[in-house]
């Protein structure tokens, strides 16, 4: 039997991530563990790792870190993106013991009690021979994936990292484990074959590709009968699902089907892969969040052509003024990218005009930074540290009156919101279909209860409401 008992896990990055941080608690969980809140001390600690941006490679690192401060005696793992893009850096961190890559985050479990038990079920000896030579990518020589056996102790970590990501497919059989009962997330999809010139999604998750439909079906019902009311459906490229003939429209569908799913949101998917079919289905569905993130990343055609996206910003453009023609109460948020190589003042007016046109209620603003092995890579053209940070501050400027626009236009209107828990602030929070976040007192309504509330009043960070 395992004397570990106690796990922690830490995302950072996606939804995508955090689905997937889901399902390795899931099967912890199963292993008789007791999941803990991050900064607990534990015996496993987890850190989810994303690689969009240098910050958050650096993030990564610092959080790492951080855990031998209030675990000083856990095995730390690092797993996902940062873990399968630049293995031999993250194995360099001190203190890491597991070094994960993007299709061996499900067997985690299992590698934490081969670190720590032998094949005979004896905890292995506290010294054992050098590892064996590894490349400047962290991996052995000739090996697809090293698995090298060591003892608790610090040492040299194991490294689980393959080198195609996209040869495995989505065999876990659980659903994932969401301490709170109100949303959880399903993954449908893997992988991204679009190739943008900033990303390095292609290299570190493979080619796309394509869960089953009954594995999503069993996994969504599974959270529905667990109480999750709101189902998210996720992937790194969702849009481009195709299982039998079968799109995400269809998962949509069939998800809003199940009985006590009371709510169904599409997460972040590309403008050029939305289909009639799915926005038809979010119009008229009462189980559809008319929600829509759909990255721009610019709004210069010039840029986007660089960018290597597969859309001008006229046809953005022409894409949402159908969309709010179909759903005048969509929410609408994007991505988008500031200080790309090529990207002058002008490109970034041009930009800037664009956003202010467009019927955002929220924007996730990034800095350009180098991606490995990514075509922008070589690009000249590049911005000084300097312009990226102004053109960065006066986008968030933008992103700020867009939420207060957003916000100001509810105030008077009932809305349904599905609520959360007490935040430490004192409000009852939670979500609309449109993603609208809105604060009611604690004793007007329940944790995941859905509750039709009218708005009236606003602040920085969401709407006030009474029932």
């Amino acid at each position: 039997m395992n004397a570990l008992r106690r796990v922690s896990f830490y995302t950072l990055g996606c939804r995508l991530n955090q689905a997937e941080t889901a399902l390795m608690a899931e099967s912890f969980r199963t292993r008789g563990y007791v999941v803990a809140e991050h900064g607990a001390p534990v015996d496993v600690a987890v850190i989810n790792t994303c690689s969009v941006t240098d910050h958050a490679d650096q993030r990564c690192r610092q959080e790492i870190r951080k855990v031998r401060r209030y675990a000083p005696q856990a095995i730390v793992c690092a797993v996902g993106c940062y873990a399968q893009a630049d293995t031999a850096v993250v194995a360099a961190i001190m203190g890491v013991d597991l070094v994960v890559g993007t299709d061996r985050k499900y067997a985690l479990a299992e590698l934490v009690e081969a670190r720590v038990v032998g094949p005979s079920g004896i905890e292995m000896p506290t010294a054992v021979s050098p590892p064996p030579p590894r490349d400047r990518r962290g991996l052995a020589p000739d090996d697809v994936s090293v698995v090298q056996a060591l003892p608790v102790g610090h040492g040299v970590p194991d490294i689980h990292v393959s080198v195609r990501p996209d040869t495995g497919d989505f065999d876990y059989p659980m659903a994932g484990y969401y301490p709170h009962s109100t949303r959880a997330h399903v993954k449908i999809q893997d992988g991204c074959d679009f190739c943008c010139a900033f990303c390095l999604l292609p290299r570190v998750r493979g080619a796309a590709r394509s869960r089953p439909m009954e594995d999503i079906i069993a996994d969504a019902t599974e959270l529905a009968h667990r109480g999750h009311k709101e189902i998210v459906i996720t992937g790194v490229n969702i849009g481009t699902y195709r299982h039998n003939g079968e799109t995400v429209a269809d998962v949509a569908r069939r998800i809003s089907a199940i009985p006590h799913v009371a709510r169904v949101r599409v997460s972040s998917i590309e403008p050029s892969t939305v289909g009639d079919d799915l926005l038809e289905w979010m119009a008229t569905s009462p189980k559809a969040c008319r929600h829509l993130h759909l990255p721009l990343q610019s709004g210069d055609d010039g840029i986007l052509l660089k960018m290597k996206r597969v859309y001008t910003s006229g046809e953005y453009a022409r894409f949402i003024q159908r969309a709010k023609a179909m759903m005048p109460d969509l929410g609408l948020g994007t991505d988008v990218i500031v200080g790309f190589p090529g990207e002058s003042e002008t490109e970034f007016a041009r930009t800037m005009r664009f956003i202010e046109e467009m019927p955002f209620s929220y924007l996730h603003v990034f800095s350009y930074s180098e991606r490995p092995k990514t075509a922008a890579v070589r690009y000249n053209g590049k911005s000084n540290a300097s312009a990226i940070k102004d053109r960065s501050e006066r986008m968030h400027t933008l992103a700020e009156h867009k939420k207060y626009t957003f916000f100001a236009d509810h105030v008077g209107r009932e809305v349904d919101v599905l609520f959360e828990t007490v935040d430490d602030d004192g409000w009852r929070k939670g979500f609309t279909g449109s993603y609208l976040r809105v604060g009611i007192r604690p004793d007007a309504a329940g944790e995941n209860e859905i509750a039709s509330v009218r708005i009236h009043d606003t602040t920085a960070a969401f709407c006030l409401a009474a029932a």
